[in-house]
């Protein structure tokens, strides 16, 4: 994965981050197992994380995840990207005043304005705890999804009796995200054909001027939405759904995975805890 030089760029690989179906249809071995259990033990494994305190424990959790993907064939550079560019970086960012806030032996000290502010030792822990927490639960339910597939994750869903309005709002929201990038991506093709740049960078320059480019995409979104919606329902679109999809049955090899899994699981909550 190269490093995006432009906004255009930078849209593209997001846009190549939410792909997914592609390597659910590789052989690995999650994509094997039954997607019933894999959302079972997927549960079970942020359950398990959320009663580890203990920063190098939590550690030793962030390792399963990516054992799983180099089993599954997903590639592990794109998968720890795809993992570590958005929400963890958004939990760190959250989670900072717990570094000034919590109560403790301080480590670091220094002063603002007449006021001092010190780093604590617990509050240095929260905050790494958080942290490395919201990366080990993302990146779990970005496995399920990668190694299962959106389709026979919403058919899933329709098995256990999800409601359909939500199974559909699931459905339109990931099937018009890639509408949506091409939208952005016209809009800064548009954009770069008609300013002249030495240099293709993410500047602040360039930050400054996407306030235009992003009025423009409302609109043009606004209004390609308006048009989707005419056009599906003039074909008989409803939003109520009363189709349900079967369970596939279960293999041998899905008791197997899940059985030691979720023990394991269970038992090193249960001794996280005491």
């Amino acid at each position: 994965m190269n490093f995006p030089t432009s906004l255009k760029d930078l849209v593209a690989t997001g846009e190549s981050l939410v792909y997914v179906e592609d390597l659910s249809g590789r052989k690995g071995f999650l994509q094997s197992i039954h997607p019933l259990v894999k959302m079972i033990v997927t549960v079970f494994m942020i359950s398990a994380s959320l009663f580890v305190t203990w920063l190098p424990n939590l550690l030793a959790l962030c390792v399963i995840p990516l054992v799983l993907a180099v089993l599954s064939k997903v590639p592990l550079k794109e998968f720890v990207v795809r993992n570590t560019l958005f929400m963890p970086l958004f939990a760190a960012v959250i989670s900072l005043p717990a570094l000034f806030l919590t109560i403790g032996s301080p480590i670091l000290s220094t002063n603002i304005g007449g006021f001092t502010l010190s780093i604590t030792e617990e509050g240095l822990q929260r905050f790494l705890v958080f942290t490395v927490r919201v990366w080990f639960c993302v990146t779990s339910l970005t496995l399920l999804t990668l190694t299962t597939g959106f389709d026979k994750i919403l058919k899933l869903l329709s098995s256990i009796k999800v409601p359909s309005i939500i199974i559909q709002l699931f459905s339109l929201t990931y099937r018009y995200l890639f509408v949506s990038l091409n939208e952005v991506q016209k809009v800064l093709t548009a954009k770069e054909a008609r300013t002249y740049a030495n240099k293709r960078t993410v500047s602040l320059e360039s930050l400054k001027n996407s306030g235009a480019v992003l009025a423009t995409l409302f609109i043009r979104t606004y209004e390609r939405s308006e048009r989707v919606y005419m056009a599906m329902k003039s074909r008989g679109f409803e939003i109520d759904d009363t189709r349900k999809s079967s369970i596939p049955a279960l293999h041998s090899r899905d008791l197997v995975f899940a059985v030691p899994t979720m023990v394991a699981f269970g038992l090193f909550a249960v001794l996280a805890v005491l």
